[in-house]
């Protein structure tokens, strides 16, 4: 067997697609411990002026709801649900920073406020959503995860003679 048909292959594909959705799952899990540890509301929110409760209220269920669907990709339980939602959260996220993923070096758009002054490190936003995208659109294929694993079972069960 060639290079190029052992990196290409059906055992290949899906152990990429699962080192995709689980690197993209634990960055919501670390991004929602840091929201609960931090008792932080998410960085859209911080342009409002919130009190110190709401904005620790608003840290630990954002922070809360983050862990949870993180850790449901991870897992690769409920994919149906889990999946599009870390999309929602990340295409938000970097929908909030779209002048580093635009203008990583601050070249051409000045009137932005900026939240650092490394926008670059923000420019991976874009490339994380384009992720989640692929892990929605090939989600069938994606064969380690538990609700595939669990209906694989299942469909055994079902099809064992009586």
């Amino acid at each position: 067997m060639t290079a190029d048909r052992i990196i290409t292959s059906e055992v290949a594909q899906r152990i990429s697609l699962l080192l995709l959705r689980v690197t993209t799952g634990f960055l919501l899990v670390w991004s929602g411990l840091a929201k609960i540890v931090k008792a932080k509301a998410p960085f859209a929110l911080r342009s409002v002026e919130l009190s110190d409760t709401m904005n620790a209220v608003l840290g630990y269920a954002a922070g809360g709801a983050q862990l949870v669907i993180g850790v449901l990709c991870v897992i690769g339980l409920w994919r149906k649900y889990a999946l599009p939602l870390q999309a929602l959260i990340h295409g938000f996220t970097a929908a909030s920073v779209w002048w580093a993923i635009i203008d990583p070096y601050r070249w051409y758009i000045d009137d932005v406020d900026r939240i650092v002054f490394n926008s670059h490190v923000f420019y991976p936003t874009s490339i994380t959503f384009a992720a989640c995208l692929l892990l929605i659109a090939f989600r069938q294929r994606d064969r380690i995860a538990l609700d595939s694993l669990i209906g694989d079972a299942q469909r055994r069960v079902s099809e064992t003679p009586e």
